[in-house]
């Protein structure tokens, strides 16, 4: 063996004195495992956390070229791409959720342009050509002396409905754009609906026809919204029964309160539209057969369908025996009513 120091303990018995002496030979050799033990396990523990970064940044960085490669492919005209979620929870799992739902708002609105200038090179076609002939025929008819007075106010009356679908299809981008959404405020549907019941109370009559409120003051119909778009919304829907309802036609207008919810409906007791025209109807330029023959661009209820969008309503069709339903329910406003 080594050198080992030893401890002396000295002390007093009776008339004696005791001396013992201990060799501290354990307790270095103690030492020297607890220290020999803890070097090893130092290393190993080392070398463990180096193999988990590496892991794990591997791990990470497989993630981030999957971000990476989902937003190339995206770039490169794949819309439907999505960077696939692990479900962790983490924070590059809830960075990949939200840019997925970024991508599926991106892919609905290019699929809604798509729609729309398919919808303009199909549904304008016909009144430019139309337009084309009017003015051919005035031009004819000007070379042999006659008047054209008739085409021309014809031509004009067309080129004034393009103008009008244009109108509309812009207004329908900026709804869908959101921007409106900072002039939001506490709204009293039963505000709106008193006022556009006064309005075409008066156009219905000489309609022949009759606008029932069922709505009063009481209770809170107050919902957070945009008074222009939730008044021209509503006026949309009046106008479209007031247009397609026979003589002696009733339409009414309803607010009830159902929970956290204002629910709103226009009914009519007209002709209503089929069942298979019910998810057709709110596509942009789409009119319904037997409306083709009525003056219209054909995008009132697209109108209606991106107000709702833009104040997160539920927007429904119902039969309702005879004739159409629409409602449109709304989270009510718990907040502050000032504004």
């Amino acid at each position: 063996g080594g050198d080992y120091a030893y401890r002396i303990y000295a002390g007093k018995v009776g008339p004696n004195r005791l001396i013992v002496g201990t060799s501290n030979e354990e307790t270095g050799e103690l030492v020297e495992i607890v220290t020999v033990s803890f070097g090893w396990a130092s290393i190993v523990i080392i070398a463990l956390a180096i193999a988990g970064g590496a892991f794990i940044a591997s791990r990470a960085q497989r993630r981030l070229d999957a971000v990476r490669d989902t937003m190339d492919r995206v770039s490169h005209g794949a819309l439907s791409a999505r960077i696939p979620l692990l479900g962790q929870g983490d924070d590059l799992d809830l960075l990949s959720r939200d840019i997925n739902a970024a991508l599926e708002r991106l892919s609905a609105s290019v699929e809604s342009m798509r729609q729309v200038s398919n919808d303009i090179a199909h549904d304008l076609k016909t009144p430019l050509n139309y337009i084309k002939i009017l003015l051919e025929k005035a031009r004819l008819k000007q070379e042999q002396g006659e008047a054209v007075s008739e085409e021309l106010e014809l031509a004009g009356r067309e080129a004034d409905q393009i103008d009008q679908t244009f109108e509309a299809l812009l207004r329908i981008a900026q709804i869908e754009s959101g921007a409106r959404k900072s002039h939001f405020a506490a709204i009293n549907l039963y505000d709106v609906f008193e006022s556009l019941a006064e309005v075409y109370g008066n156009v219905a009559e000489d309609a022949g026809q009759t606008i029932v409120r069922e709505f009063s003051p009481s209770g809170t119909s107050t919902i957070f919204g945009d008074r222009e778009f939730l008044t021209q919304m509503y006026a949309n829907l009046i106008e479209n029964a007031i247009r397609h309802c026979p003589k002696g036609a009733t339409i009414r207008l309803r607010i009830a309160l159902g929970g956290d919810n204002v629910r709103t409906s226009v009914t009519d007791d007209g002709p209503g539209i089929p069942r298979s025209e019910h998810d057709n109807i709110f596509r942009r330029l789409y009119r319904v057969e037997k409306s083709r023959t009525s003056p219209g661009t054909g995008l009132g209820l697209s109108l209606v369908k991106a107000i709702a969008e833009l104040h997160e309503a539920d927007l429904r069709l119902e039969d309702a025996g005879p004739g159409l339903r629409i409602k449109i329910s709304y989270p009510r406003y718990a907040g502050p009513l000032h504004g």
